[in-house]
C-alpha cells in the first residue's frame, strides 16, 4: 500500500468517505502551495490555490448531494432543494482557513426533514474541523432579508449555484435582479458606501498602517469586494474579467488589479497556514517569516521585510484607489444626476467642472499644454472638487512627458507650491497627485520613498504617506483658530493613547496657529515637510544628512533663492534636533537652551523648525507624540525663544525669579518655624536664622533655584539639616496618593563616587524600577538626588521593602563589593519582541551640549537592571553621574547620562571615550533573533 493510500485510509477511518476525500485533497493542495521551492512575482501573478480549493469543496457538496436519499425524497415530493455557495466561497476565492458558507434554498416552504438534510451535508464538515456556516431559507425569505440587511444583500450578489435544483436558484436570482434594478439600485449603492465608511473607521487605513488588515482595512480584499458589488449592482457582471469588459476598469488597471489580488491572496493563504487559523491582521511577528518564505532578500541596505511590506502596501494602495474612485463616482453621480449635461469653466482653459468633478476638455490640449496636469490639481485644491476617474487616468497616461525643463519652469514650480498649500486633512489633493504618479514624475527623487517601510513600532505609516501627513498637519494649523477640533481630530486619529484630558491641548493648537500666522515665506516650511524624510530612500547614510543633500538639488532645480535653499536644507538636516534635545537632555539647565539658540541663530528659523518638529511627531504615531512629549517640546521652544530674543533680558528675568524664590523660601521657613515653636523636641523644626538660610540658598545652583518650587526647597533643606553625620537620608512620597503608580524618592547624602550607581543597584536588587531622576548639588560635598520609582508589586509590604532597600543602600555605600553579585543576575542575552528585526546596542558621546558635563547616550533594549549595568561601568571607569534622562528610540530605550570624571573634568580624550563605549557595550546583553 502506498504512503498516499495509507494517509487516505487513516482519515477514512475517522470520518465518512466524502469528507475524508475533501480533507485529503485539501491537505495535498495546501502542501503543494506551501512547499513550492520559491514564491516569486511570476508565481504570485498566477496564484493556483483559491480556485482549485473552491472546486474540491464544490465536489464534496456535489458528491454528497448526489448520494443523499433525503434530497431525492424532497424532489419526489415536489419540494426540491438547491445548494448555493455564498461569500468568499461563492466568489470562488476560498483561502486556507476561510469559512465555507452555503445557502440551502427552497422555493416556497421548508420540508419537515430539512434538519436531517443539514446533518447529512454540514455535520461531516464540522467533524472534519472545517468552519462551515449555513442558512436555510425560501426564495421569499431571501428577497425580503436582502433589502433589510446589508450582509444578506452582498451574499446574494456573490451567490453561486453548486448543485440541486438549478431552476430554484434561477428563479431567486431573476427576482432578485428585477427588484434590484427597478427599486433598490440607489438604496443598495448608498448602503454599500455607508458600510464601507464604517469598516474604514473600525479597521483603519491598511495602506498607511504597518500591521495591515488584509481583508477589512483600506486596500484590503473587502475593497475589491466593494468594486465587484458595485459593478454587479449597476451592470450585473458575472465574473471579475467583466470589470474590464463593462468599462469599469481599463485594460492596464484590470491587469494591475489581478496582480495585486493574487499577491494579497498568496500572503493571506500563507498567513492562515503559519498562524494555523483564520487570521487577516498581518502582525509584526509574521512579517519577517512571510518575507523569508516568499523569497525576499536584503538589497542595497533595504531589509527583506521592508521590501516585502513596501510591495504589499503598493498593491493595497492600488486597490484602495480604485475603490475610492468608484465610491466617489457613486456619491457624485447621485448628487449631480440632474446636471449631467452641464459643464462649468475654471480658471484654466482646458479644465472644466462636470458633474461636480474636474475633467480635461478637450484631452487633446494636454500634449501642447502639459502644465494642465499640475493646474488641474491646483483647481482641485482651490475648489475642493475631485478629479474624475477619467481625469486621473489621463494624468497617469501623460505624466511620462514631464522632464527637467517642465520641472524648472517657474509657473510650474509655483503651481506645485499651491498644491502643497491646498493639501488639507479633509481634502487631500497631494495624496491624489501621488496615486496618479504625477508627484513622483515632478519630483523623481520622491519615488525612492514611495511605499518605503520603516520596520519598527515607532512609525505607523510608510515614508511617503507620513511625509504627506506632515504637510497636512502644518496646513491644519492655519485653520485651528477657528476650527481647533481639526487638529484634535488629527491627534486623535493617530492615537487613542494621547490623553483626552490634556488640559492645554486647545491652548497648544492656538499656539501653533499663532506661530504659523507670524511666518513669512511658508513655502520653505511646506517643502521641507514634504521632503524631510526623503533621505530614507538611501539606507546607507543617515537620513537627515542625506535628505538635506537630495533636497538641495530639488529646490535648486526649482529655482529657489540661495536663502530659501539654505533654509530648506537646514530644516531637513535638523528636523530631529529639537525633539532629541527635548527628550534626551536636561532642559531645566539654561545651558541647553543656549546651546540650541547658538545652533539655530534666527527666531524665524526656530519657529519653522518647531512647527516642523511638531508636525513630524504628530504624523509619526503615538510613540512619538503624547501630552508629555508636547509639553517638553513646548518648554524647550519657549526657553530657546527667550534666549534668542534677548539673552541679557533672559538672564535678568532668571535673576528676578531666583530672588523671588529665595523670598518665598524665607517666608515659608519663618511660617513653619512659628507653627512648630511649641515642639522644641521636634527634629524637623526649621531654624529661623535668616543669614544662615540665605547663605545656604546662595550655595545652591541657579538651575535648582529656577526649577524647584519653594515648598520643595524648604522640604529639601529640612532633609539636609537632618543629615548631619549620616551618609544619606531619604524621603518617600507618592505623586498624588498611596495608590499612585509612581513614588518620589528624595535622597540627601554625602557626595561620594558611585552614589548613583549603588542606588540603581539597590533598586534593581529589590525589583524597583527607576523611571526618571534629577541630581543637584547642595554645596559642601552634599548631593540631592530625586528619583521617580515604580512602587513594589506587593504594596501591602511596601514599607518593609523600603526599609530593606535603605539598609542595603547603606551596606553598598560602606562596601564596594556588596553589589558585585548583582552582575551575575544581569541577562547575558536579550531578544527583541517577536517579529522585530534586532537593532544593535550603541553608545554615543557628546561634549558639545554642556560646558561642564560629558553627555553619554546609551541605545539598548530595556531589561531589569539596565540602569545598574550602565552606571556600574561608569563608576568603575571613574565617572560620576549627575543627571540621568530616560527616553525612547523606536523599539529601544535611550538612557542619557550627564557625567564628570571624578577629578571634576569632562572626558575629552578620544581614546578614553572609545574605552568608555567599549566597556558599556560589553556590559550589555548580546542581542539574539
Amino acid at each position: 500500500m502506498t504512503l498516499t493510500a495509507l494517509k487516505y485510509k487513516k482519515i477514512e477511518n475517522q470520518i465518512d468517505n466524502d469528507s475524508a476525500e475533501l480533507i485529503f485533497k485539501r491537505k495535498e493542495l495546501i502542501e503543494q502551495f506551501v512547499n513550492r521551492k520559491e514564491f516569486n512575482s511570476i508565481y504570485i501573478q498566477e496564484l493556483d490555490f483559491i480556485e482549485p480549493y473552491t472546486r474540491i469543496i464544490d465536489e464534496y457538496f456535489q458528491n454528497i448531494f448526489a448520494k443523499s436519499k433525503i434530497a431525492k425524497e424532497m424532489t419526489l415530493k415536489g419540494n426540491p432543494v438547491a445548494i448555493v455557495a455564498l461569500g468568499g466561497y461563492g466568489r470562488a476565492e476560498q483561502c486556507v482557513h476561510s469559512d465555507v458558507d452555503i445557502l440551502i434554498l427552497f422555493e416556497k416552504k421548508l420540508p419537515d426533514n430539512t434538519e436531517a438534510l443539514v446533518k447529512e451535508i454540514v455535520y461531516p464538515l464540522w467533524d472534519a474541523k472545517l468552519e462551515t456556516g449555513y442558512a436555510v431559507r425560501t426564495i421569499k425569505e431571501c428577497l425580503t432579508m436582502a433589502w433589510e440587511e446589508f450582509d444578506i444583500l452582498t451574499t446574494m450578489l456573490d451567490a453561486r449555484f453548486i448543485c440541486g435544483g438549478s431552476h430554484i436558484y434561477s428563479i431567486l436570482m431573476e427576482k432578485f435582479r428585477t427588484k434590484l434594478t427597478n427599486r433598490y439600485t440607489h438604496t443598495s449603492l448608498n448602503r454599500l458606501i455607508e458600510q464601507s465608511q464604517k469598516r474604514y473607521t473600525d479597521y483603519g487605513d491598511s495602506t498607511y498602517l504597518l500591521e495591515p488588515n488584509l481583508k477589512s482595512g483600506h486596500g484590503g480584499l473587502r475593497d475589491y469586494h466593494n468594486i465587484v458589488w458595485y459593478a454587479r449592482i449597476v451592470s450585473d457582471i458575472k465574473c471579475r474579467r467583466d470589470l474590464e469588459h463593462y468599462g469599469f476598469l481599463s485594460h492596464d488597471e484590470f491587469k494591475t488589479l489581478e496582480n495585486s489580488l493574487n499577491f494579497i491572496w498568496t500572503i493571506r493563504n500563507m498567513l492562515h497556514y503559519i498562524a494555523g487559523r483564520k487570521c487577516d491582521q498581518l502582525h509584526f511577528e509574521h512579517q519577517v517569516e512571510l518575507a523569508r518564505i516568499l523569497g525576499y532578500k536584503d538589497n542595497n541596505g533595504h531589509k527583506a521585510v521592508e521590501i516585502f511590506m513596501g510591495e504589499l502596501h503598493s498593491k493595497m494602495d492600488f486597490i484602495k484607489q480604485i475603490n475610492l474612485m468608484l465610491t466617489e463616482d457613486i456619491q457624485l453621480s447621485k448628487r449631480a444626476r440632474i446636471f449631467t449635461a452641464l459643464k462649468r469653466a475654471t480658471n484654466y482653459k482646458g479644465i472644466v467642472v462636470r458633474e461636480r468633478r474636474l475633467e480635461f476638455d478637450p484631452v487633446e490640449m494636454i500634449p501642447h499644454n502639459l502644465d494642465l496636469l499640475l493646474k488641474i490639481f491646483v483647481e482641485s485644491g482651490r475648489l475642493k472638487k475631485p478629479l474624475s476617474i477619467e481625469a486621473r487616468r489621463v494624468v497617469g497616461e501623460f505624466s511620462y512627458l514631464i522632464d527637467d525643463k517642465f520641472r524648472k519652469e517657474p509657473s510650474n514650480v509655483e503651481a506645485f507650491e499651491e498644491i502643497l498649500s491646498y493639501s488639507l486633512w479633509e481634502f487631500n489633493v497631494l495624496n491624489v497627485m501621488l496615486t496618479t504618479g504625477l508627484l513622483a514624475k515632478f519630483i523623481p527623487e520622491f519615488s525612492l520613498i514611495i511605499n518605503k517601510i520603516q520596520y519598527n513600532q515607532y512609525h505607523l505609516f510608510p515614508v511617503d504617506k507620513h511625509s504627506i501627513r506632515c504637510v497636512q498637519v502644518i496646513n491644519s494649523f492655519r485653520e485651528s483658530n477657528t476650527k481647533s477640533s481639526k487638529l484634535d481630530k488629527i491627534s486623535g486619529s493617530l492615537s487613542q493613547n494621547i490623553s483626552s484630558s490634556f488640559d492645554e491641548s486647545n491652548h497648544q493648537n492656538h499656539l501653533y496657529a499663532e506661530i504659523c500666522k507670524e511666518l513669512r515665506n511658508r513655502k520653505t516650511l511646506l517643502m521641507a515637510a514634504l521632503l524631510h524624510d526623503i533621505g530614507k530612500g538611501d539606507p546607507a547614510e543617515e537620513h537627515s544628512e542625506r535628505g538635506s543633500e537630495i533636497a538641495r538639488k530639488i529646490v535648486m532645480r526649482s529655482g529657489y533663492s540661495q536663502a530659501d535653499i539654505d533654509e530648506v536644507v537646514f530644516l531637513i538636516k535638523n528636523h530631529l534636533f529639537l525633539i532629541k534635545i527635548a527628550t534626551r537632555r536636561d532642559i531645566s539647565d539654561e545651558e541647553t537652551a543656549v546651546f540650541c539658540a547658538s545652533k539655530i541663530e534666527k527666531i524665524a528659523l526656530l519657529k519653522k523648525l518647531y512647527i516642523l518638529t511638531v508636525a513630524d511627531s504628530m504624523a509619526t504615531g503615538p510613540k512619538a507624540w503624547s501630552g508629555w512629549t508636547e509639553a517638553l517640546l513646548r518648554d524647550l521652544f519657549m526657553k530657546v525663544m527667550g534666549v534668542m530674543k534677548d539673552r541679557e533680558l533672559a538672564t535678568k528675568k532668571a535673576a528676578k525669579t531666583i530672588q523671588r524664590k529665595k523670598e518665598e523660601v524665607l517666608e515659608l521657613s519663618s511660617s513653619i518655624a512659628l507653627r512648630e515653636d511649641s515642639y522644641s523636641n521636634d527634629s524637623t523644626k526649621l531654624l529661623i536664622d535668616e543669614a544662615k538660610l540665605l547663605k545656604e540658598l546662595d550655595s545652591m545652583s541657579h538651575r535648582y533655584l529656577l526649577y524647584v518650587s519653594a515648598p520643595e526647597i524648604v522640604s529639601h533643606l529640612n532633609l539636609y539639616r537632618q543629615l548631619q553625620n549620616r551618609d544619606f537620608l531619604w524621603k518617600i512620597t507618592s505623586e498624588d496618593n498611596d495608590n499612585s503608580e509612581i513614588r518620589t524618592i528624595t535622597i540627601c547624602g554625602k557626595d561620594k563616587p558611585g552614589f548613583y550607581s549603588k542606588l540603581a543597584g539597590v533598586f534593581f536588587l529589590n525589583g524597583l524600577n527607576i523611571v526618571g531622576s534629577q541630581a543637584y548639588s547642595f554645596g559642601n560635598n552634599t548631593a540631592l538626588d530625586i528619583f521617580k520609582v515604580m512602587p513594589p508589586k506587593d504594596k501591602i509590604f511596601e514599607k518593609e521593602k523600603w526599609q530593606k532597600a535603605e539598609r542595603e543602600f547603606q551596606q553598598a555605600l560602606n562596601d564596594d563589593s556588596f553589589l558585585e553579585r548583582l552582575t551575575d543576575k544581569l541577562p547575558k542575552t536579550i531578544a527583541p519582541k517577536s517579529g522585530h528585526i534586532p537593532m544593535p546596542n550603541e553608545v554615543r558621546i557628546d561634549n558639545e551640549t554642556s560646558s561642564f558635563f560629558t553627555v553619554i547616550e546609551v541605545f539598548a533594549y530595556d531589561f531589569p537592571g539596565l540602569l545598574f549595568a550602565i552606571t556600574n561601568v561608569l563608576y568603575k571607569l571613574g565617572l560620576d553621574v549627575r543627571v540621568a534622562v530616560v527616553a525612547t528610540k523606536i523599539d529601544q530605550v535611550v538612557d542619557v547620562f550627564y557625567v564628570k570624571a571624578i577629578d571634576n573634568g569632562k572626558i575629552d580624550d578620544p581614546k578614553r571615550q572609545e574605552d568608555i563605549k567599549s566597556a558599556i557595550l560589553e556590559a550589555l546583553p548580546l542581542i539574539t533573533n
